[in-house]
């Protein structure tokens, strides 16, 4: 994704995302990976329908479990014919095409959020991490399981918009959204996604929920059942509580925070000096799996250095590094910013003067 957004011209970089039509279509995946994994099963998939014409949003989910054709050789049982292993099996190219082809349409955009960034996004939010993953990831309790699920998924993403979507345009919202960004995998542009934001906003979502529609294909009877931040905990309690006993070690682990987090750690230090363990952690922002915020930035800073120090091109250095001071001044984590600075100092021998003016110039006066 972030290659096809680079080798995309400059003209398309800043293009109205909607086209002449005033459509445009956004497919969200969830890619479930593990820590090292290169490759990853698409748990979750969501099909936005944007109409600047309308004033309407359309989110359709597809099951992971939806029927999928596999090249000879890879399917072994009639369970592997489904469309997450399309992306895990054989690729996330060959995934996205079995996807539409369900839809029936093709998507303009892709949005692709892993686990870890995934963790980032509901933190920001200020909604309870671990709790909320949880929620969306249930299925087991539900009786038509999975469909279930992937229909969650679409409710939450439309109380997400309804809540957090700004009321007005301010420039203000700058800093915040460019963070939010940086925390998906699209080939949209910051303009481009700016731009999405906007007709949004002038939808008045909060006062108009009925402008997003919700459907699932193929077609189930399901139903629509809310989010609540304040009453996940008991929510999670009585849906895995009778049925924990039976679940497997995937689907249940029973293994605390903690242990999570101590086995994160161990797999760090073990491939902390493999450069390709380094680009994928970096990549899918490892270190916001860590609930503490201190060990968190610590994760973050030895990784980004790691990072940044095998990147052979200097220009690229640079950018790993200004966006990771721009990320704590904007937090306003000056300890590590000036971390950051000292390594940018250390590394490249650039001065650092007026970067936080010069960004946050460059789109101020660009929106």
């Amino acid at each position: 994704l972030n290659n096809r957004r680079t080798q995309a011209p400059e003209e398309d970089l800043d293009a109205d995302p909607f086209g002449e039509d005033g459509l445009v279509r956004i497919l969200f995946i969830g890619l479930d990976s593990r820590a090292g994994q290169t490759a990853g099963h698409c748990d979750a998939i969501q099909f936005f329908e944007m109409d600047k014409n309308q004033g309407t949003v359309r989110i359709t989910a597809v099951p992971r479990g939806t029927y999928s054709p596999l090249p000879p050789g890879l399917g072994t049982a009639t369970g592997d014919y489904y469309i997450s292993n399309a992306c895990g099996l054989v690729g996330l190219d060959y995934g996205i095409n079995q996807i539409e082809k369900v839809l029936g349409q093709q998507a303009d955009y892709l949005v692709i959020v892993g686990f870890s960034r995934a963790v980032g996004i509901i933190r920001e939010l200020q909604l309870p991490a671990t709790e909320t993953l949880q929620w969306l990831r249930h299925r087991q309790g539900y009786a038509i399981g999975e469909p279930q699920r992937a229909h969650n998924h679409s409710t939450f993403l439309k109380q997400m918009l309804v809540k957090f979507t700004p009321d007005e345009h301010s420039n203000l919202d700058v800093p915040f959204q460019y963070l939010m960004y940086n925390l998906l995998q699209t080939d949209l542009s910051f303009a481009q996604a700016r731009a999405i934001s906007h007709f949004l906003t002038d939808l008045e979502l909060a006062d108009h929920p009925e402008k997003i529609a919700l459907a699932i294909k193929p077609e189930f009877a399901v139903q629509n059942i809310a989010y609540d931040a304040d009453k996940v905990d008991a929510y999670l309690a009585s849906m895995l509580n009778p049925i924990k006993g039976y679940l497997s070690s995937d689907d249940y682990s029973g293994k605390t925070e903690a242990e999570k987090e101590t086995e994160l750690l161990a797999l760090i230090e073990e491939h902390g000096h493999d450069s390709e363990f380094v680009a994928w952690s970096y990549e899918n922002k490892l270190w916001l799996q860590f609930e503490d915020e201190q060990q968190r930035m610590a994760v973050q800073f030895d990784l980004t250095a790691r990072y940044a120090g095998s990147l052979p091109d200097l220009s690229a250095q640079t950018q790993v590094l200004d966006d990771y001071i721009l990320e704590m001044e904007y937090r306003g984590l000056d300890e590590w910013s000036q971390k950051g600075q000292e390594l940018r100092r250390q590394r490249l021998l650039v001065p650092l003067e007026n970067l936080i003016t010069d960004y946050l110039g460059t789109f101020l006066f660009r929106f």
